[in-house]
């Protein structure tokens, strides 16, 4: 379980009526106050907790076994970009069922029953019928309900909302809402996985002081931090091997290690370790040490993933999981097969998948020979030929380019040694240039 779930559950288990802020559960789960909040904000999403203007953010009863697929009215109305016409009061209510009334009114008997949503045109006798079995109304069409339809509702009370949509119009949007709730994914952050309590040396440290701690912690590497915990470095077995056990640290250490932040996406994140070669993230505030993630921490985050279908994966990692590098002295190589959910309509490579190979390639080649980042600003597609699915290409990414602001890099994919696509990127760089890692 995450922190974030963590806090969830806790959020959860509170009693009603007891106020919930971002210090008190930082103190009390000893997390950070942004994983606090960002937890507090979904509990509140999804009715465990409500803001209250001079109160503060109190423990709620009613919606705690809300379920993922459940709409309050207040959300159908706004989801049909519907006027409230009555019943303010109640929008909070979630309809337990939702029904057309496209149907003779001995017939909807059947299916109208108390806390129901009656989606209805301008059949007032269909209005009257759903408001004495206390069914709330959706009146499509931008139709406007009289007098005694609206008293009615107000003397049961219920809800009235008024859609400017037809009748097919909103119930395609109510679907949609709640099949966008149902695959709703939840982003994992580097401060959900990261080891807080991490071991370190201190920038006067020696190769002796580093076996030492090897031998205590069973590790291999460690952030090198000066005395307030700035990071300066960090060091492995592959830096001291064969150094005498008196040599400082810092003449030995990788000045430049791969830092992320605490809000930096996991799947971003492990993109990078997994086609760069880290084998450690260094997390770092404002240059200041405070965490440390591994590879094998992303790999066991991802296994707890895949169990919990909300999670998801991003396109380009989709499309580049099967690819694997060609080793080439000269230029970026990767390699891999079509296959099946890379294909069109007609069995052949989608266009914009090898476009997301080519440019990904561009883009990896730049970052492995100078450290760069840069985002695309055009990509031209000069060939392309039909690929079948279960074809092996190769993409081949060559630094035609590499200015101060900008750089051009030539991609050809070859299938069977021929030559099926080509492009140019043209691509911005970034302000900053990436570390370097000397130890892997």
């Amino acid at each position: 379980m995450t922190k974030h779930q963590q806090i969830l559950t806790f959020i959860e288990d509170l009693a009603i009526g007891s106020k919930v802020s971002v210090r008190f559960i930082a103190k009390e789960l000893d997390v950070s106050e942004g994983t606090a909040y960002r937890a507090i904000k979904e509990a509140e999403g999804k009715g465990f907790v409500r803001s209250i203007p001079k109160v503060g953010t109190i423990r709620i009863e009613g919606l705690k076994e809300r379920q993922i697929e459940d709409l309050t009215l207040r959300e159908v109305s706004q989801i049909a970009e519907g006027v409230v016409v009555c019943g303010f009061t109640h929008l909070d209510r979630s309809p337990n069922k939702f029904v057309i009334a496209a149907m003779e009114l001995n017939t909807m008997a059947r299916y109208l029953e108390a806390g129901a949503l009656c989606i209805v045109g301008n059949r007032r006798d269909a209005q009257i019928f759903a408001l004495n079995n206390h069914s709330s109304l959706l009146i499509t069409g931008g139709l406007e309900p009289d007098e005694e339809v609206v008293e009615l509702a107000r003397k049961n009370e219920l809800v009235i909302i008024q859609s400017p949509y037809d009748t097919f119009a909103v119930t395609s949007m109510i679907n949609r809402a709640l099949y966008d709730r149902l695959i709703q994914k939840e982003l994992i952050l580097v401060e959900d996985i990261m080891v807080e309590d991490v071991s370190f040396l201190t920038i006067d440290a020696t190769v002796d002081d580093w076996r030492k701690l090897s031998q205590t912690t069973d590790h291999s590497r460690f952030p090198v931090v000066d005395k307030d915990m700035t990071l300066v470095g960090i060091v492995s077995a592959v830096d001291v091997a064969g150094a005498d056990v008196k040599t400082p640290i810092k003449d030995l250490m990788n000045a430049s290690p791969f830092l992320v932040g605490r809000d930096d996406p996991v799947t971003h994140i492990s993109r990078i370790m997994v086609w760069e070669g880290w084998e450690i993230a260094v997390v770092a505030d404002q240059g200041k040490l405070i965490g440390i993630i591994s590879l094998q921490d992303v790999i066991e985050a991802y296994q707890q993933v895949q169990k919990q279908p909300q999670f998801g994966e991003t396109v380009d990692n989709l499309v580049l999981s099967g690819f694997r590098f060609v080793d080439d002295a000269e230029h970026l190589t990767i390699e891999g097969e079509i296959t099946n959910a890379m294909s069109d309509d007609y069995g052949s490579a989608s266009c914009g998948v090898i476009v997301t190979v080519m440019n990904m390639a561009g883009y990896i080649s730049l970052r492995k020979k100078y450290r760069l980042n840069a985002i695309t600003e055009n990509f031209t597609l000069y060939q392309l030929q039909p690929i079948a699915v279960g074809t092996e290409i190769v993409v081949t990414a060559k630094l035609l380019l590499v200015a101060k602001k900008h750089c051009n890099i030539e991609v050809e994919v070859m299938a069977n040694n021929d030559l099926v696509a080509k492009g140019l990127m043209t691509a911005r760089i970034g302000d900053k240039k990436l570390v370097s890692d000397t130890a892997h």
